[in-house]
């Protein structure tokens, strides 16, 4: 995988070089390996910022059909198969309001739906599930975040998450940015076990990967696994790569418990059955459950990379859909390591 790592679109800036704010060397190992082991027919990428997720897909699925969704075209690549669908700057849709009927030849057993969006991962999880997606990777997916994540329902679901937070989480759904509606909410004790009792009934797998070295995350206990490589192995591997990387405390920065999850099938659980606070409803979300059956029009699924317009580098917070909020804890959650 180093050899494809070091083959990356890196622009003119380090930023862009090391996708800063983006996928890191870390996540984009485990999205190449995993992608080439389920060997998808379809990709869906939520959240692509610069590109460089979408082109470590490409590399792992040579001949999958890739459709991206993120407000803003990526600058550092935009991926030119004719087969590609994008949904980007006015033709932005979320995840969730897009009528996947409308994508023909969309084979959802196939399909592998990467999250990179910055919304919550547990709700992505419920919206994935209940359009028939069963296979999703999480790139974002630590319990201190901007989000509630797929990891915080895991711990929830074994009981082992005991702090009452707010998380900038569940927001409305709308494909104007300027219409979003961002506020934080508590989740309650009683909620925690609710959402971890629906992910035990949603999730079949819930993989979670180690970081390939320590970044200090473990000084919290509860924030990572053990690091796969030990302390000199990993010196020495930065070391030889050292034109690719940073050094050994940046690239593990980057580290946010990258998870697989495979989800039941709906004839073991129906999505209505799943359990979302209720407070979603109040910040003008309008459910996990598809709506289907609307009109189909020739942009219902997404754009060709033809039709699109360049881009220049710049840091749009819109990007990811909430970048740059926090994370509040009202007291210190007692977890271990999913």
């Amino acid at each position: 995988m180093d050899e494809v790592y070091a083959k990356r679109p890196q622009g003119r800036s380090n930023a862009t070089k090391f996708n800063k704010g983006g996928t890191g060397f870390m996540h984009q190992f485990y999205l190449w390996s995993l992608v080439r082991a389920l060997k998808p027919k379809h990709i869906i990428e939520s959240g692509a910022y610069n590109g460089l997720g979408t082109w470590q897909l490409r590399q792992a699925a040579p001949d999958a059909q890739i459709i991206v969704l993120s407000p803003k075209t990526p600058h550092a690549f935009v991926d030119r198969r004719d087969d590609s669908r994008y949904f980007t700057e006015e033709h932005f849709r979320d995840f969730s309001t897009v009528d996947w009927a409308c994508a023909e030849g969309l084979d959802r057993s196939r399909t592998v739906v990467f999250v990179d969006d910055h919304q919550s991962g547990y709700r992505r999880m419920l919206e994935a599930h209940a359009r028939g997606f069963h296979h999703l990777m999480f790139d974002d997916n630590l319990i201190i975040s901007d989000h509630f994540s797929v990891k915080g329902a895991c711990a929830a679901s074994k009981g082992e998450f005991h702090g009452l937070g707010e998380w900038d989480d569940f927001r409305g759904i709308k494909s104007d940015w300027a219409h979003w509606r961002h506020g934080q909410f508590n989740v309650s004790q009683h909620q925690l076990s609710m959402v971890g009792s629906s992910f035990l009934k949603a999730v079949r797998i819930y993989a979670e990967m180690p970081p390939l070295w320590s970044a200090g995350l473990r000084r919290a206990g509860w924030a990572a696994q053990p690091p796969a490589l030990g302390a000199d192995e990993a010196r020495r591997f930065v070391d030889q790569h050292k034109d690719q990387l940073r050094d050994l405390r940046a690239e593990g920065a980057g580290y946010g418990g990258f998870a697989y999850v495979r989800t039941q099938p709906w004839e073991k659980v129906k999505p209505g059955a799943l359990y979302l606070p209720e407070q979603v409803k109040a910040n003008g979300y309008a459910g996990v459950l598809p709506n289907q059956g609307a009109h189909c029009d020739r942009f219902s699924a997404g754009v060709s990379p033809a039709l699109l317009k360049p881009t220049k580098p710049g840091d749009d917070l819109r990007r990811n859909i909430g970048a740059g909020l926090s994370t509040r804890l009202n007291s210190e959650p007692r977890l271990q390591a999913s």
